[in-house]
């Protein structure tokens, strides 16, 4: 015997002419076949046998009519514990455009600045000096010191490795607060390699600084995520995935033999944890800050033009 509600399909198919095989009722209808082929587990899991018939574009699941009522509850309930779930998933956190065009801006930067460093002497004035910024206040040092590359794979790695974290890192800020944001973890980052140093004399080049406040960022992010989650607040284990994700790849990518400046890596990273917990509190405002695209995109450049322009006047 079918339920109602079974009824009420097999009544509706057949006033469009479609005849259910005697033995068997219609417990389901779907026009996806993704749908179909989940009912059709349902089904298979309770250990009964159906049939997927075609009408037009549908799929209509049939079963022994004498098994209709308890598969068609059976299918009512997987329905709504999948509605549920749904609910449950929806992010509350808007997910931005990455913005292409500010990728291509930040590649021509730390490349058109790479190709001048040389021939104008920018390395020694824009260079972090751990003794120049504490003791003199050439704290612009810190953000100049972003632009600057040793050498091809210097730069290349950055670039790469920028963009990428970038790319995840401006889907949850924007684009504009994304690279507001990486900009600020890496002057933060420096800032703290040079007291880290201090009074030790120290000197260091690169945006590997921002490049791992992003991945600070994100990690921020994901451990804000974590603890915002009702149900799994207390869970220890939940927020600490985005914290060993971290630290796992800034073990793989960040520490090294030679010329890598480990400890800017780590307070860059260090920095943009803490930064990307306090952005993910206020994801909200960079709805805000993302109409005004522009003008914090125009922002970002102003920043960097502006240290620079300290150096000069510096030097």
């Amino acid at each position: 015997m079918a339920s109602l509600k079974a009824q009420e399909i097999a009544n509706a198919l057949a006033e469009d002419g479609f005849v259910i095989p005697e033995g068997l009722t219609a417990v389901a209808l779907h026009q996806s076949f993704k749908r179909s082929g989940e009912a059709g587990l349902v089904i298979l899991a309770m250990g009964d046998a159906y049939w997927t018939l075609m009408h037009g574009d549908a799929y209509v699941l049939c079963v022994d009519v004498r098994r209709g009522e308890a598969i068609y509850a059976e299918l009512e309930a997987y329905a709504l514990l999948d509605l549920k779930k749904a609910a449950g998933t929806t992010s509350r956190y808007v997910d931005f455009e990455f913005g292409n065009l500010s990728f291509v801006v930040y590649a021509v930067l730390l490349a058109g600045v790479f190709a001048v460093q040389a021939r104008y002497g920018l390395i020694p004035i824009g260079r972090l000096d751990a003794l120049a910024i504490v003791d003199h206040g050439e704290w612009w040092r810190a953000a100049t010191a972003l632009t600057l590359h040793a050498d091809v794979v210097h730069l290349v790695s950055n670039l790469v490795a920028g963009l990428g974290f970038a790319f995840f890192v401006a889907r949850f800020f924007g684009a504009p607060g994304g690279w507001l944001l990486i900009l600020l973890s890496g002057l933060s980052g420096n800032l703290l390699n040079a007291w880290v140093y201090y009074p030790e004399p120290h000197l260091s080049i690169g945006a590997s600084t921002g490049v791992f406040g992003a991945l600070g960022l994100l990690t921020g992010i994901g451990v804000w995520v974590a603890l915002a989650e009702p149900l799994q607040r207390r869970a220890m284990p939940r927020w600490l995935i985005p914290i060993f994700g971290g630290l796992t790849l800034l073990g793989l990518i960040g520490v090294g033999d030679g010329l890598v400046d480990v400890a800017a890596h780590i307070s860059g990273f260090i920095c943009g944890v803490i930064i990307g917990i306090i952005g993910a509190v206020f994801q909200p405002i960079f709805i805000d800050i993302q109409k005004n695209g522009r003008w914090v995109a125009l922002l970002t450049v102003s920043v960097i033009a502006a240290v620079w322009w300290f150096a000069f006047s510096a030097a």
